[in-house]
């Protein structure tokens, strides 16, 4: 039983549990019968979140009243909520209380999609803005990245990244344009770039290798990506190879670390 039968009715923008005693009084008894009070409040929590029922920006019930729902004491709703806390789910503002927070998304290591697909079944919605689009000289730095000459006519593509209408990460790619003759024409504010080079010029990435650095945003990232100058930020470098080996591009990003997070699975 999860605490969405004692949240119905709450004001917008606010968890409010004021439904009957009697169903209260299950929930609790449900929750102390599966372990650690703390750990099921945070878990019931994390489930009204997940479903929607506590949106994104909404206060959290205060501590007192949570911990007269659950029949526990306020240090451990407190515990719960410190836990998702420094998770990054929820977060104490002064004058504001305990407010939930928009949900990191999950950075795709060790997977190799483009940006749609990343989201294609978390129901989230994409978009993209094109801020830069043109032919470039290989300068002696993107030379040498992309196994060219100097000088050598490269295609430049940058684009601000948006999931659900928020900016998430800001992407610039370089291909050697002679390989990709009339790119140029071509509106990517809504083409995949990934799909084009497939089904245009039949050269598919097939592979990539990535650095991940942290780093901070400087003014032009915070622009693009509405954060003040100097906000955490992942740098990701991605090389992309046919199942050939053929380097086709060279992509720079810049990922919000409010927004993203890095997991992996380590095994022995």
């Amino acid at each position: 039983m999860s605490l969405q039968t004692v949240a119905a009715g709450r004001p917008a923008g606010e968890w409010d549990g004021t439904r009957n005693r009697h169903a209260e009084r299950q929930v609790v008894a449900v929750l102390m019968a599966r372990g650690p009070m703390y750990a099921e409040i945070k878990r019931s929590i994390l489930q009204e979140i997940d479903s929607g029922i506590v949106p994104e920006g909404s206060r959290l019930t205060p501590e007192v009243e949570l911990a007269a729902r659950f029949g526990v004491s306020r240090p451990t709703v407190r515990q719960a909520i410190l836990e998702l806390a420094r998770e990054g789910v929820l977060a104490r503002r002064r004058g504001h209380g305990t407010v939930v927070l928009p949900r990191r998304l999950a950075y795709p290591v060790g997977r190799l999609m483009n940006f749609g697909e990343e989201f294609a079944s978390s129901g989230s919605q994409t978009s993209s803005l094109v801020v830069d689009r043109g032919i470039v000289s290989a300068d002696a730095d993107l030379a040498v990245r992309l196994g060219t000459v100097l000088g050598r006519r490269i295609f430049r593509l940058e684009r601000v990244r948006y999931v659900d209408e928020r900016p998430v990460a800001r992407q610039r790619s370089h291909i050697v344009h002679a390989r990709v003759p009339g790119i140029e024409t071509i509106d990517f504010t809504t083409a995949s770039l990934y799909e084009t080079l497939r089904d245009r010029y039949r050269l598919t990435i097939a592979s990539a290798d990535e650095v991940i650095r942290a780093s901070t945003a400087d003014a032009t990232d915070a622009e693009h990506l509405g954060v003040p100058a100097g906000s955490p930020v992942f740098r990701v470098e991605r090389r992309g190879f046919t199942s050939g080996g053929d380097l086709i591009e060279v992509v720079d990003s810049v990922y919000r670390s409010d927004r993203y997070e890095i997991r992996l699975v380590l095994r022995r």
